[in-house]
């Protein structure tokens, strides 16, 4: 149950107000009410509320100051302002106050249970917070696939893994009466982050060990990194130590349950299975070779790297110094390209969960050395399809398997193409090109639905479409839709 504070002065509308959440919400609100802002403050500062309903004109201390005294003061609070049409110039100011949305009145249905949704997402990660924040906790990061260490330009495999919401559900079987958990999906695409509480330390390493076996199932290798007795405040930092050793240690392919206080603190070399001569030849072949001899070299480079049981860190170490080998012996304009071919051995690495697959991308990476100037005219072409396919299928669910099916070429080098001839990634156009169609629906008809316009621009989850809006135009749909 959630506490809600309702503040207006006008009896009949708050009555309704009160209501209608009630309706809506059915027994997740604790509703208390004040008759304006001065009244509403004063309860404010005795008492722990997790969400403030505001008229904008009430006596003593308008929804307005209301706001921006919430701001300065309480900025945990989520706030909604509850305003008229006539109302929307001063809507807009509150908005400046970081308020989470606003209601017309009068207030229906529909729309409350709507936001009434938006709210529970909104505050469940914060309630679970105010449990944990004094507690001892377990604090674990969970990997499927690989990970990820700038920011992604291809759909890795681990996205696709979370996204039937596996940690969620399986905790939600998993924990007992008194055991709280809270869930971020925030970090890389194939990570997530879990800190969960219980009393009895031993209990909350049972839950990893648990999650682990259920996970090493999948059809994804996991890694599992974590430690078992910290307090929440520092997670944050936590997190930051888990992250440093699932770069260091994950192992393509493999799935590894890793407890942090077996973690060494000291720096370990680099591990190195290949030799010199090694390099020299998978050099060699990319200057003059043909594709086959050069895949069949990288092929036997990332077999020796397999029977080492070689971290990813490690092969991506390799690549850049066959990378940093080749440029010695070529013209300079290939060093200019050094950093972009590094970040797409990157990407590639994340990509991709068999060696079969890598060694083809690596190898295609590789040749791009080699055949930049000749290919332009082949990659502008590729990528104006891609672009063109994109426009014209927008409404339809696009993933970067899509892409690789319809053009039969690998996903990471489609996207790579796609980014060096258009400046950004195929997800990211295809995002940009739907907020703009969702644009041109709210201008011609302010009062569509945003679970209706969502599906319209190729949006399942609507309130998943309002964040994207939000991140594309700093606005949230409805205030795009009512700017005049």
């Amino acid at each position: 149950m959630y506490k809600l504070l309702l503040a207006e002065d006008e009896p009949p509308i708050m009555r309704a107000v009160k209501k209608t959440f009630e309706s809506a919400g059915g027994d997740i609100w604790d509703i208390q009410t004040a008759i304006n802002g001065r009244q509403a403050r004063q309860m404010l500062e005795k008492e722990d509320f997790d969400v403030v309903v505001t008229d904008i004109k009430m006596p003593l201390m308008t929804g307005i100051e209301l706001a921006q005294w919430i701001h300065e003061n309480r900025p945990e609070l989520t706030v909604v302002i509850l305003s008229g049409y006539s109302d929307f110039e001063y809507t807009r100011k509150a908005l400046e106050y970081k308020v989470f949305d606003y209601l017309l009145k009068p207030t229906s249905l529909s729309a409350v249970a709507e936001l009434t949704e938006k709210l529970k997402k909104e505050l469940a990660p914060k309630q679970a917070q105010k449990k944990l924040r004094d507690s001892t906790a377990a604090v674990m990061l969970a990997c499927a696939g690989a990970y990820l260490l700038f920011g992604a330009e291809v759909m890795m495999p681990g996205a696709l893994f979370w996204s039937d919401e596996k940690i969620e559900n399986y905790m939600k079987n998993e924990l007992r009466e008194g055991e709280e958990y809270i869930f971020f999906n925030e970090s890389s695409q194939s990570e997530r982050y879990v800190v969960i509480q219980s009393d009895d330390e031993a209990r909350r390493r049972e839950i990893i060990e648990n999650f682990y076996a259920a996970m090493a199932d999948s059809s994804l290798p996991v890694t599992v990194i974590y430690n078992t007795s910290i307090t929440f405040k520092n997670s944050a930092e936590y997190f930051q130590k888990l992250r440093q050793q699932l770069v260091k240690r994950l192992i393509l392919g493999t799935s590894q349950l890793i407890d942090m206080n077996d973690c060494k603190n000291s720096y370990s070399e680099i591990s190195r299975p290949y030799t010199l001569e090694d390099i020299e030849k998978t050099v060699t072949l990319i200057r003059n070779g043909d594709d086959d001899k050069l895949r069949s070299v990288v092929c036997a480079l990332f077999n020796k790297m397999r029977a080492a049981n070689s971290t990813q860190e490690e092969i991506n170490d390799m690549l850049n110094v066959i990378l940093d080998t080749y440029v010695l012996k070529n013209p300079a304009d290939v060093q200019r390209r050094n950093i972009s071919v590094k970040h797409e051995f990157v990407n590639s690495l994340a990509g991709f969960l068999s060696y079969d697959e890598l060694t083809d991308d690596v190898t295609s990476i590789l040749l791009t050395l080699r055949d930049d100037r000749k290919n332009e005219d082949r990659y502008e072409k590729l990528a104006n399809e891609v672009e063109a396919y994109l426009i014209m299928n927008y409404r339809q669910s696009i993933t970067s398997e899509t892409l690789a099916l319809r053009f039969n070429f690998v996903q990471s080098y489609i996207s790579r193409i796609f980014k060096r001839q258009k400046g950004v990634s195929p997800n990211e156009f295809l995002t940009h090109y739907r907020m703009e169609i969702a644009k041109r629906y709210l201008r011609e008809q302010p009062d569509m639905k945003i679970r209706e316009l969502a599906p319209l621009v190729g949006v399942k989850d609507s309130y998943y479409f309002s964040k994207m809006f939000k991140k594309e135009t700093g606005m949230w749909p409805t205030e795009y839709a009512n700017r005049g």
